[in-house]
């Protein structure tokens, strides 16, 4: 992705089988109905972790392993858009999230409504 300061970072999305067991009881803890993975790369402002997404009824939250997430303001501002070209991507496998609308707050909120 082109960054509004002309830099580029990369992002990184993936959805978790909910076949897998320990994907399921990650679901079920979180009461989920979808789970994947999203890191953002290549971004000075943003630490390059691994972030889980969690697709709750009506929310994604976004949760880091540091428990802080530390994803650069440019990068947060276009998540949304690169969320629901992910999601449109996989609607196949995944139709509920090609109907899921995000705006990516700008404090230190987790969670995408």
């Amino acid at each position: 992705m082109r960054l509004a300061s002309g830099r580029m970072a990369r992002l990184g999305f993936s959805l978790a089988d909910p076949l897998d067991a320990s994907m399921a009881r990650a679901m079920k803890a979180h009461d989920a109905a979808h789970l994947g993975l999203l890191i953002v790369l290549d971004d000075p402002e943003s630490l390059e972790e691994v972030v889980v997404w969690f697709h709750q009824t009506t929310s994604l939250t976004l949760v880091a392993q540091t428990g802080d997430i530390a994803i650069g303001e440019e990068v947060r501002s276009l998540l949304p858009r690169y969320f629901a070209a992910f999601f449109d991507e996989i609607r196949d496998v995944a139709p509920a999230l090609a109907d899921v609308r995000l705006a990516m707050p700008r404090t230190r909120d987790k969670n995408l409504h």
